[in-house]
């Protein structure tokens, strides 16, 4: 069956840090929620849905609407559990792009983040993964991509965004118009690169850094890293949106049926029995 919509502790420990500094009842809430605070100490997979139900408690014990706006510089310092470091040392924006959508599942798999181009222009898609999240947390995903990306590229946002879609709760446009950035209202957050954004290179490049973050993310062996590879194609199958021979090329599979076999291996289904009993379990 389909892995279990998750957040990282990390981003727990950072919704929490920002909730006592704003003075919301924090121990309360966490345990109403279901939340252990065991949870808050190690690296954890935390079920979303108890985050959503502590997300919705600190909206109803008094969190403004821009509380999620807020918690940018604790995304950008913890969350992703040094994901940042990968993504800072690749070569260009696609490369950085890239990695971010190949291991973003490894820290959380509760949006599924995909690049659309067409020409010379490309949109980052932020969609739902089994549940639509609260949306303190997608203003905190949209504003920490458009200052990261950014600032990875060395431009300010305004030079690098056309236009970012946000849904209609959302909080994040006040901000985003303040650093010149057109805002829309759509049914998903979806940021729109400038043309030929992708092609930039990153100032921080760092081949030997990346390579080595790299290493890390896929693990030190090959049978590791074919494992990581089966989950996260579990995750793109959940998702629906994608054919299972593009799955097996992004994957690098040279040809699809020798995925279907390592998948059937390792998960006793195929990527196809995998995907239907996903979609009749929803």
């Amino acid at each position: 069956m389909p892995d279990a919509p998750f957040v990282s502790s990390a981003f727990l420990r950072t919704l929490v840090a920002h909730a006592q500094g704003c003075g919301l009842p924090v121990e309360r809430l966490v345990q109403q929620a279901g939340i252990a605070r065991a949870w808050l100490e190690d690296q954890h997979e935390i079920p979303a849905l108890a985050v959503e139900q502590l997300l919705y408690a600190f909206e109803a014990a008094g969190a403004g609407r821009s509380f999620g706006c807020e918690l940018v510089p604790g995304m950008a310092t913890s969350s992703l559990q040094g994901l940042n470091i990968l993504l800072d040392s690749a070569t260009t924006v696609r490369a950085s792009l890239e990695c971010f959508i190949r291991y973003l599942p490894l820290v959380t798999n509760c949006v599924q983040v995909s690049l659309e181009e067409a020409g010379c222009t490309a949109v980052l898609h932020l969609r739902r993964y089994r549940h639509q999240p609260h949306y303190y947390m997608l203003d905190a995903a949209v504003l920490s991509l458009v200052r990261n990306i950014a600032r990875r590229a060395g431009k300010p946002p305004a030079q690098m965004f056309s236009q970012v879609s946000l849904t209609r709760l959302q909080a994040a446009g006040d901000c985003l118009q303040g650093w010149g950035v057109a805002t829309v209202e759509g049914p998903w957050p979806s940021l729109h690169l400038v043309p030929h954004a992708l092609d930039l290179p990153l100032p921080g490049a760092n081949p030997f850094l990346h390579q080595r973050m790299l290493r890390q993310c896929q693990g030190t062996t090959l049978a590791d890293e074919r494992k990581d590879s089966l989950q996260l194609a579990r995750h793109w199958l959940a998702a629906g949106d994608q054919p299972i021979e593009r799955i097996a090329e992004r994957l690098g599979y040279r040809q699809p049926s020798n995925f279907i076999r390592a998948f059937r291996k390792q998960f006793g289904v195929t990527p196809k029995q995998f995907r239907l009993a996903g979609a009749l379990a929803l």
